[in-house]
């Protein structure tokens, strides 16, 4: 087994003790305390399992184990001791998050069992992450730029609105940023089920009447239904949901939610959203803000306050313009793609991937766009 394990004892004869009997079936690391395991699973992890003694001086097991258990939540927690009464088992389950609980002295062959049954554990852990945050962000990623390249008046803006969730979170620190990247990410689409003349009303600044206003704040709660179809998208099924929600209640919102009630994602997003709205009507980033700010009731004032930071960070980039036939991912698109009939196939902001860049290709190939195009790097 390839997983690396490591083995925390203040008594180096039962350290070496393990380690001779089963270095040939693990990969076996050992520390003599809490601090020196904590440094070693630092510089020389990820580690797949953890064991550790609990009577040790300075620190003591059961303070190592829940340390671990905040650090690094996929290390599979064992605990070994000589203390076999039950408050100390329960504080191990309750406060670390335990395993497997092991009495001393504990044979080697049940030792290798139960490291054997801790490695099977991890490989669950990480093959359930590798699915959320791989194979359904795959999916995602297609299904986000599948819409894109059918729609790039709606869906060309998806980039911009994504850029600004995350720098958003990773400021406010919160968790689950792939949630809230992907809730970004789909938060349109149920601009799909609306009428084309409905939405590019909304979008170019135009009044709506109510009975269009009612119709087009539909799109939230259908992108919602299709997404929360999906298993483990309950959460951001949700954000998009509760989207529209003002965080002071005010304008019936939908079930009612208001303030915290609201999740943390559509409270992002009601901010994102209507930043980018303002932006994209060519309002000035500080008096889009401004705006914003003389009706600060409507939003998370933690989010508010965070986003003038993120909108005046700009990072530094290079303005180029390169041939169609050159470009690459990595690029960003500095103008809107129009072709020579006046469709539009990009949006400004929007990062080149292979399926846009092919694209693009193919229209410039057939003499449909000019052959230079203005690009960040």
């Amino acid at each position: 087994m390839n997983e690396k394990i490591i083995l925390v004892d203040d008594e180096p004869n039962i350290l070496t003790a393990y380690s001779r009997t089963l270095r040939r079936q693990f990969s076996m690391v050992t520390a003599k305390s809490g601090s020196e395991a904590l440094q070693l699973m630092a510089s020389e992890g990820p580690f797949a399992v953890i064991v550790s003694d609990m009577r040790m001086p300075e620190m003591d097991g059961l303070q190592l184990l829940t340390a671990v258990k905040e650090k690094y939540p996929d290390t599979v927690r064992v605990m070994l001791t000589g203390n076999a009464d039950q408050q100390t088992a329960i504080d191990a389950v309750n406060q670390g998050d335990v395993f497997r609980f092991l009495n001393k002295p504990c044979p080697a062959e049940q030792m290798a069992n139960t490291l054997t049954l801790a490695i099977k554990q991890h490989q669950l852990i990480t093959a359930e992450q590798n699915l959320l945050e791989n194979t359904l962000k795959g999916s995602i990623e297609a299904l986000s730029e599948t819409l894109q390249l059918a729609n790039p008046e709606v869906f060309g803006h998806t980039t911009r609105i994504k850029e600004l969730v995350k720098s958003c979170a990773t400021s406010l620190q919160l968790e689950n940023i792939w949630a809230l990247e992907t809730t970004a990410m789909l938060c349109q689409l149920g601009y799909v089920a609306l009428p084309a003349e409905l939405v590019e009303k909304s979008m170019s600044g135009s009044m709506l009447s109510s009975e269009e206003s009612s119709q087009f704040n539909q799109h939230s709660r259908l992108a919602a239904d299709l997404i929360g179809k999906i298993p483990r998208m309950e959460e951001i099924a949700a954000n998009i949901r509760y989207q529209a929600n003002n965080y002071d209640g005010s304008e019936q919102p939908l079930d009612g939610f208001k303030g915290d009630q609201i999740p943390i994602g559509a409270r992002l997003l009601k901010v994102v959203l209507d930043f980018h709205n303002h932006e994209n009507h060519n309002l000035e980033p500080e008096l889009a803000l401004a705006k914003m700010q003389s009706h600060a009731h409507i939003y998370d004032p933690a989010v508010l306050e965070t986003l003038p930071v993120i909108v005046n960070a700009k990072p530094e980039q290079q303005l180029k313009e390169v041939r169609v036939p050159s470009l690459a991912e990595g690029m960003t698109l500095a103008q809107d793609i129009y072709t020579h009939s006046g469709m539009l196939l990009a949006r400004k902001g929007q990062p080149i991937s292979d399926s846009l860049c092919e694209r693009l290709i193919n229209f410039y190939r057939n003499n449909n766009i000019d052959e230079n195009i203005s690009v960040m790097m």
